[in-house]
């Protein structure tokens, strides 16, 4: 692929669908933007450098909520609760080892799993039934992050498409206290 493609930094997290199966879905810890290939190699040796210094964990995922609020929801997501505070610092060490490439990061994170964007009438109405509590919100689940990845978002007429360019492990899990 030539030119110049939108990348994100991200955790991967296999999202449950309705039939039981899981469907690719990521926490992303920093959007790029567009990047051109030739940056990839110093991308690649920072956020090796960010998993060889952090170590493993688990987040559990659970609640409903909405950007940029439940009054006009624009987008629906997952929260992050265990582990949260594990997956900001490891946003954080993200953003750092970016800045020297991509200077300051101005968004805030906030760990979340996107479920939908409300692009219609019926997101809403989906939206609504969500964030009232008439419709349940998926079960609470426990995820390992074991490392981040980088990955390229494709924009094409059913919306983006995802690719994995790097994964990069995470350092052993801490050692057991005792």
């Amino acid at each position: 692929m030539h030119g110049i493609v939108r990348e994100f930094v991200a955790v991967e997290i296999g999202r449950a669908t309705e039939h039981g199966a899981t469907a690719p879905a990521h926490l992303t810890l920093r959007f790029l933007g567009e990047v051109s290939p030739g940056q990839n190699p110093v991308i690649a040796t920072a956020l090796a450098e960010v998993g060889r210094m952090s170590r493993r964990f688990v987040v559990r995922l659970e609640g409903v909520g909405a950007f940029p609020d439940p009054a006009r929801p624009r987008v629906i997501w997952v929260g992050v609760t265990t582990g949260r505070n594990e997956l900001v610092e490891l946003a954080r060490r993200v953003r750092v080892a970016l800045e020297p490439i991509f200077g300051p990061d101005r968004e805030e994170f906030v760990p979340h799993l996107t479920m939908f964007r409300v692009r219609s009438p019926t997101d809403r109405a989906a939206a609504r039934e969500l964030l009232s509590g008439v419709r349940p919100p998926p079960p609470p689940r426990e995820v390992p992050v074991a490392e981040i990845v980088l990955k390229e978002s494709l924009l094409g007429a059913r919306g983006a498409v995802h690719r994995t360019l790097g994964a990069f492990p995470l350092g052993e899990s801490a050692a057991p206290a005792g």
